[in-house]
């Protein structure tokens, strides 16, 4: 059962920011990374060839390897333009974290602020290990785990602090001086992502996301298996979907905007997420902003913008209990608009069924399948289906059927949200940059977790 909760605040251990924190975590944890650090057991791995365009998927599709984290089965990712991943691990925890945006892409901002999650987290653990070897006063005696309560408070605290820090940090630096010398700092900062982290915690059992934007964290969950040896799976959504779509999120901005007209086609002040890493625009006093523009080469405030700041980033937690055989879909956005929750977790399902044994093969001993086989329809899918309110493959004009030929199982979501069993327009959408698609394709990442 998941449960979430209104974190109470808890006192940041430690703001561990900048460069100097990330080569100092680079050196006590094991760190992979997407476009840094690969898995240290194992060399950089081979791209699949799927094209020889530069718009291909490149070498970001990696799995991590044969030692993986504690608890944890394997970690498969891929990412397409503008998304960064993140994997820490050291002893029984693990976070993986998801950006999306160009507030994260551009810089090494989305390592400050996985790494200041991660310090903040392993210096909570660290007050609870009480070192039993010596006597010790009953009072100083703590709980040998802190609570769940306390762990969301410094996760939510973390991922605040880091935000504000990097967007003052920008403002500072233009500041500074009475020339624009820095005004590409007020541009960077203006530029916003979503995050997705996912932390888990084997000594408990525990996985906690935390959530910023309109990224998805789906859990899937087998069931005991049918007379036949068939497996359903069920489908729990941990992650808080801050978008126009969401009407308890539109409910909280407006109340603490009255009177003011805020959301247009979809849009919030043209935003497709009500929270975000940066964006320094939506968070700016408006004399900031005036500021900026006649001195620093901005542009002129939105005239909309008159109660700021209007885009938080307080994320949301969600923590669940793991069992085994459970596995972990987190993805950027645009999945989600393409593929609904139940299909995510059945297209795994039906991965792991024909494909499974690659959770604990070696990647290099893994080759696709000579044809992709019959398409599956959704109906195919091990999981209950409820309404498809995606909007990619109407826009697309084709029917949604699904392929499984793919070894890895990111890759396996990422091409069926790519148009599925239609290689033609899959692989019009792989030649595609965003900026050219008339809105046709958009950043992409995808990761998966599988526990043991």
């Amino acid at each position: 059962m998941a449960w979430r909760a209104s974190v109470r605040r808890f006192p940041l251990l430690r703001v561990g920011l900048g460069v100097s924190a990330t080569a100092a975590l680079a050196s006590r944890n094991r760190i992979y990374s997407d476009g840094e650090v690969d898995p240290p057991e194992k060399p950089r791995e081979e791209a699949l060839n799927l094209m020889d365009d530069k718009f291909a998927w490149g070498n970001s599709i990696r799995y991590l390897g044969n030692q993986a984290p504690d608890g944890i089965a394997r970690i498969f990712w891929c990412s397409r333009f503008a998304t960064r991943i993140r994997i820490l691990s050291q002893g029984p925890r693990t976070m993986l974290s998801l950006f999306e945006g160009d507030f994260v892409y551009h810089s090494n901002i989305a390592d400050v602020v996985a790494h200041n999650i991660w310090t903040n987290v392993e210096n909570l653990f660290k007050l609870y290990q009480t070192d039993l070897s010596t006597p010790q006063p009953v009072e100083s005696i703590q709980e040998p785990h802190p609570p769940p309560e306390t762990i969301r408070s410094v996760l939510s605290n973390a991922v605040s602090y880091a935000d504000r820090f990097v967007i003052d940090y920008f403002l500072g630096r233009v500041f500074s001086t009475s020339t624009p010398r820095y005004a590409a700092d007020a541009m960077r900062a203006s530029a916003s992502s979503c995050q997705l982290s996912a932390l888990y915690d084997k000594d408990a059992s525990l996985l906690h996301i935390v959530s910023l934007g309109n990224m998805r964290a789906i859990l899937g969950r087998p069931r005991p298996p049918a007379e036949d040896g068939s497996v359903m799976y069920d489908v729990h959504v941990l992650s808080v979907d801050h978008s126009p779509n969401n009407p308890d999120e539109r409910d909280r901005v407006q109340a603490l905007h009255k009177d003011e007209e805020l959301f247009e086609d979809g849009t919030f002040l043209g935003r497709p997420y009500t929270r975000a890493l940066g964006d320094g625009r939506g968070k700016w006093t408006v004399k900031e902003q005036d500021r900026l523009h006649k001195d620093y080469l901005a542009p002129p405030p939105d005239p909309r913008v008159q109660t700021p700041p209007y885009v938080s980033a307080d994320p949301d937690i969600t923590s669940i209990k793991i069992e085994s055989g459970d596995f972990l879909v987190m993805s950027s956005s645009w999945v989600s608009e393409c593929l609904t929750n139940e299909e995510v977790v059945g297209l795994v399902g039906a991965w792991m069924k024909q494909h499974g044994e690659n959770i604990h093969a070696s990647f290099e001993d893994v080759k696709p399948d000579p044809a992709p086989g019959p398409a599956l329809e959704a109906e195919d899918l091990p999981v209950k289906l409820k309404e498809d309110r995606t909007t990619f493959f109407r826009r697309w004009g084709v029917p949604k059927r699904f392929f499984n030929s793919e070894p890895n199982p990111t890759v396996h979501i990422a091409h069926n949200a790519m148009g599925g069993a239609d290689a033609n327009l899959r692989q019009a959408l792989l030649e595609m940059a965003p900026v050219d698609s008339s809105g046709n394709t958009k950043s992409l990442a995808v990761a998966i977790m599988f526990f043991e």
